[in-house]
């Protein structure tokens, strides 16, 4: 049988197994597991940093967040009130200029009407002074007599007065 296969008891192998174990403890607890032991808690420390520091800039970006929300809705109220004041701009500036076309209507209307009642008493005059000595002339040549001119007045103004009852109906 081989040695590595051989199960009994040699107090050599056994002596020398507890040296190499000393020897190998030794050296890990007093180099390798120091060594370890450190670089885990300098992890440790690190992750602790980081995490830390992750939750400070998500506080951070929270807080700006939250900020830039209040001036979106800040800018919302402003865009809303500056949409308000020029449609009440444009709504009093479309009331003036409809007031000032109103009027200026109201004032052309009025003058052509003045123009109107001129023209038409232009009209009358003229027409009175014509259609007085036509009927005067029919007259005379109808009945065969001069008429007086106070009666051939009478005699216009009643027809002319006829025409005009006549134009207001």
């Amino acid at each position: 049988m081989t040695p590595a296969f051989d199960l009994s008891f040699n107090p050599a192998v056994v002596f020398w197994t507890l040296i190499s174990f000393g020897v190998v403890y030794y050296v890990i607890s007093g180099k390798v597991y120091p060594v370890l032991n450190k670089l885990m808690s300098e992890r440790a420390d690190k992750i602790a940093r980081d995490l830390n520091e992750a939750e400070t800039k998500r506080r951070t970006a929270d807080e700006l967040a939250k900020q830039a929300e209040a001036r979106l809705q800040n800018i919302r109220l402003e865009e809303r009130r500056i949409l308000s004041e020029a449609q009440e701009k444009a709504r009093r500036s479309a009331a003036e200029q409809t007031a000032e076309y109103l009027a200026e209507f109201q004032r052309l209307r009025l003058s052509k009407e003045d123009d109107l009642r001129k023209i038409e008493a232009d009209f009358y005059k003229n027409f009175e002074a014509q259609i007085g000595g036509i009927l005067s002339a029919a007259c005379e040549k109808i009945i065969r007599c001069d008429l007086p001119p106070e009666l051939q007045q009478k005699i216009l103004n009643e027809r002319l007065a006829e025409l005009k009852k006549i134009k207001e109906f």
